[in-house]
């Protein structure tokens, strides 16, 4: 088991890198022995879950982690209950709508629909995001466990990824405190320069927030005005998705 446990830590450093690595770096980033490295990562390349480079010889994520991770969209309740509903919110709005959840430290998107106005911001679907800077973070802590917020600050801190990123504990902490009393958090420009997103929380049938539904925007196109117009749209069809997935009731907007 102490194997397998060694081999899945190589596998799982692909989650977040966006480029491909070497058996020198995962080999110190974990403290694995090279040689071990270079095992875990042959078996992975020969049932096709990496792929490595013949020229530079450095692994990133293959075809078969791909088809696995497919598979978990395909048979995930949320995703057929889901995307109808975003689709009609996208074609709504011209946003391009998002489900995200928590995982550990990080935002991971789990499925979108692209706008007609969708820009680029690096929010793909598969991406982490940090915590402390998305909408969809924000919602997710407020919802969640209230500790959960202290350790990822304690463990985690607050780096500032542009002029806007709120790096100051205690403001954070009150930003996450008033999604709670609005249920929606809006962003901008605090992990991209020129993106914003407004987001609100999805409940299931134990009436707790499990993931959050956001509409990703080009800040300069987010007024006021869009973020009124929007706010009712959103929580509508938070509201669908929620009810679809069991929830008793939606507890903002009419």
């Amino acid at each position: 088991m102490k194997s397998l446990s060694s081999a899945l830590r190589v596998l799982s450093e692909f989650i977040t890198s966006q480029e491909p690595l070497s058996v020198m770096e995962i080999s110190d980033r974990l403290g694995l022995h090279k040689s071990q490295v270079s095992k875990f990562l042959k078996a992975f390349r020969e049932r096709g879950y990496l792929k490595q480079d013949p020229v530079t010889k450095r692994y990133a994520v293959g075809i078969n982690a791909f088809a696995l991770g497919n598979n978990f969209i395909n048979t995930y309740p949320l995703s057929r209950d889901a995307l109808p509903v975003m689709r009609k919110l996208v074609d709504e709005t011209g946003h391009s709508a998002v489900v995200s959840v928590l995982n550990d430290s990080s935002v991971i998107h789990l499925f979108a629909v692209e706008g007609r106005l969708f820009i680029d911001g690096r929010w793909r679907v598969g991406r982490f995001m940090p915590y402390h800077t998305t909408s969809a973070g924000r919602v997710l802590l407020a919802f969640g466990p209230p500790e959960t917020v202290d350790y990822l600050i304690r463990t985690r801190g607050l780096p500032r990824l542009t002029a806007n990123t709120i790096v100051d504990a205690r403001e954070f902490r009150a930003a996450v405190q008033k999604v709670r009393k609005t249920g929606i958090a809006v962003t901008r420009s605090e992990t991209h320069v020129g993106t914003a997103a407004i987001s609100v929380p999805l409940f299931g049938p134990d009436n707790e927030a499990f993931a959050a539904l956001g509409l990703i925007c080009p800040e300069h196109l987010l007024t006021r005005d869009e973020e009124a117009r929007l706010t009712p749209l959103l929580r509508r069809s938070a509201r669908e998705i929620s009810v679809r997935l069991g929830a008793n009731a939606y507890p903002f907007g009419s």
